[in-house]
């Protein structure tokens, strides 16, 4: 499979935790789907791939993850009800959601992919998912859209200075799937943070909500 820079970037990290804020269209779902099978190569591996909702969860990467494991002949079983893919080499690739704990709990896997991290809770991580990884030793991908400086924003921030963890940032621009063209218009047509959250990658606070627009380029006195 062909890979972007950052996709390749984040694939060729030996961290066992990796954590990445992406702009709109940066190319995280692939990244997501690439990183799912690359782990799921391995005979007998567990690979999990969690979003916010099962709604969610289905929407962005099932029907991609099934075309490309059967581009690659690795797919043996699919279970559509259950949203899992057995692979020829007895891997399985599952789909979760972390509003319903009750579907992940218990489970053991050797990787995890938490999808839009942002709209997930820190107790979803923490209290449901962190634990199946640690009779394997799994890995894990965190990735997602920033939404403030919200538990998403400590994780990313942290990983800087913690053994086993890496942390990127990377914009829409260097996705390399939206035109610089459209980026400019989207910038034309936002308020200044709101572009730097969805396009930047950046972390921006919008305490004072009603206020945060303003400021002495429009304030006459």
């Amino acid at each position: 499979m062909q890979l972007t820079k950052p996709q390749q970037t984040i694939l060729d990290s030996p961290a066992r935790f990796k954590v990445v804020a992406a702009g709109r269209r940066m190319g995280k779902t692939y990244a997501s789907i690439a990183s799912l099978a690359y782990h799921a190569r391995q005979p007998n591996s567990k690979c999990m791939y969690v979003a916010p909702s099962y709604r969610m969860s289905k929407q962005i990467v099932w029907e991609d993850l099934k075309e490309l494991l059967r581009n690659v002949n690795w797919l043996k079983k699919v279970n559509e009800s259950e949203l899992t893919c057995t692979l020829v080499n007895n891997s399985i690739i599952m789909l979760r959601s972390a509003d319903n704990a009750d579907s992940i709990r218990g489970i053991g896997v050797d990787y995890v992919v938490i999808d839009e991290a942002a709209d997930i809770s820190e107790e979803a991580w923490t209290a449901v998912i962190r634990p199946t990884l640690s009779d394997r030793q799994g890995h894990a991908l965190i990735i997602g859209s920033p939404k403030g400086r919200n538990w998403f924003f400590d994780l990313y921030s942290n990983a800087k200075q913690l053994k086993d963890w890496e942390s990127w940032q990377f914009t829409t621009a260097e996705g390399g799937n939206v035109q610089p063209e459209e980026i400019e218009a989207a910038k034309q047509d936002m308020d200044e943070r709101t572009f730097q959250q969805e396009y930047l990658a950046q972390f921006v606070t919008y305490s004072g909500i009603i206020y945060y627009a303003f400021g002495d380029h429009n304030i006459k006195t």
